[in-house]
């Protein structure tokens, strides 16, 4: 499923705006095409019919989300579960559009993990190997001790966002149970890193900016 709600705050349409001369989405749907004998079913899952053109051209399916999950207020949880109690399936994997970096590899490896593994919820992140605080407290290092190298220090995982997998029973459980599934509350929750320009996730248009200027000094 690769959500594409029209109606972001930060930037107008995103999901189709321009990226060095294509659309953003258009990116993802390349690499899950490349990757689509991994999956049974593909949908672009969207509140906008304009949507529905470019799952078509890719040969995909769409999923009209009902309005009422497509607002700034609306949670992945509420849209995750709406979409998993209509279209039934052993699981789920999510493909963020707003990740242009993210491979047809890196999609291959990441569902291949969650079919040996099958953890009830899979998230991908990116660790950072630095000294980090949280409420001013630090998180990974001691404020009364020498700082360490770097590259000694327990990396901490920041959710990459791009790729995001649950098993669909355990998410609708977790969901009817406590309202919300997507960090998976209860059952078997795994981390799978991703390295790279594939943790670049689209939200600003500074974000616009940045990627382009990689992609035009072809940067990998």
């Amino acid at each position: 499923m690769i959500p594409a709600r029209l109606g972001s705050q930060r930037v107008k349409n995103k999901n189709i705006k321009l990226l060095n001369g294509k659309p953003l989405i258009t990116y993802v749907l390349n690499s899950v095409y490349k990757s689509k004998k991994l999956f049974d079913n593909i949908y672009i899952n969207s509140e906008n019919e304009k949507l529905r053109n470019y799952a078509y051209d890719f040969k995909f399916n769409f999923y009209l989300r009902n309005k009422k999950y497509s607002t700034n207020k609306s949670t992945n949880d509420e849209f995750g579960y709406d979409f998993m109690k209509n279209i039934h399936s052993d699981y789920l994997v999510q493909i963020l559009p707003t990740s242009p970096f993210l491979s047809p590899k890196e999609i291959h490896d990441f569902v291949k993990y969650l079919i040996k593994k099958k953890p009830d919820t899979l998230i991908s992140v990116t660790n950072h190997q630095i000294a980090s605080v949280y409420k001013n407290k630090g998180i990974n290092f001691n404020k009364n001790k020498k700082n360490p190298p770097s590259q000694t220090m327990e990396p901490i995982q920041v959710y990459a966002t791009s790729l995001m997998g649950w098993k669909c029973s355990k998410f609708i459980s977790n969901y009817e149970k406590f309202g919300s599934a997507y960090h998976g509350p209860s059952g078997k929750t795994e981390y799978y890193e991703l390295k790279g320009l594939s943790t670049i996730d689209i939200d600003t248009t500074d974000d616009f900016k940045l990627v382009e200027k990689i992609m035009k000094n072809n940067v990998n």
